[in-house]
């Protein structure tokens, strides 16, 4: 292979390891969209998760307010009754008032323990999720870590490699930059192999003369349908 053709061939090689660097920094990009989303997810679900938590117990403080503030209303009742000097309707009506609040009290204070345990269950239950939560979060921070190293490495990989693709694209000679870049521009490889006397690009059968260039590889040729240049792979 001549030497035009040689560095032609290894700055369409350059370009295609560009491509597949500019992918891969394209799916890190989109994984961590996923990532960021999933952790976004974790730590929603989990203050839900607190937030349940939090209903809970204020619901079982609510009932045990409601037992107080009926026990302390029969005391109040019962005292007068004990120690007051009142009306027989105002006595009949304490007296209804304290029977029907203590059948009260009783219901309030089975309901209240029953949320009592409900919530100190729940405490339990919160511990397990919240080291769940805290795994699953590390884990995918972890993984949003690993991401990143691989991106900055990428990035890296792909300085380096447009660095020596600009010492290549000098290397060729200067009337077949611009239409190097041009079929660069237009989509796929610019530089491309003869199969069977096809093209490699564009598929399309060559003529005779232009397959007997290729062979002869004194200059670069091109095919004449798509324009990229031509090569014979070697046997």
């Amino acid at each position: 292979m001549n030497d035009t053709l040689s560095r032609l061939l290894a700055l369409s090689e350059a370009d295609g390891s560009l491509r597949t660097l500019d992918g891969v920094l394209g799916d890190l990009d989109r994984e961590e969209t996923r990532l960021r989303g999933r952790l976004a997810a974790e730590d929603e679900g989990f203050a839900r998760r607190q937030e349940e938590n939090r209903a809970l117990r204020l619901s079982a403080l609510s009932k045990s307010g409601e037992v107080d503030d009926t026990d302390a209303k029969i005391r109040v009742y019962q005292h007068k009754l004990d120690h007051d000097i009142i009306p027989y309707k105002e006595m009949e009506h304490l007296r209804e008032q304290v029977t029907f609040l203590r059948g009260r009290l009783d219901v309030l204070a089975d309901e209240a323990l029953r949320r009592i345990t409900e919530a100190d269950e729940d405490d339990e239950k919160l511990v397990t999720d919240t080291e769940e939560h805290t795994g699953q979060r590390a884990r995918l921070e972890g993984e949003l870590a690993a991401l990143a190293r691989r991106r900055t490495e990428t990035l890296a990989e792909r300085e380096d490699l447009r660095g020596k693709r600009a010492e290549l694209l000098q290397e060729v000679p200067t009337h077949l930059r611009g239409a190097y870049e041009r079929l660069l521009g237009a989509g796929g490889s610019p530089v491309v192999p003869v199969t069977g006397g096809m093209c490699g690009g564009c598929h399309l059968r060559l003529v005779d003369n232009t397959v007997e260039k290729v062979r002869a590889d004194r200059e670069a040729v091109t095919c004449e349908h798509c324009s990229r240049f031509l090569y014979l792979r070697a046997s």
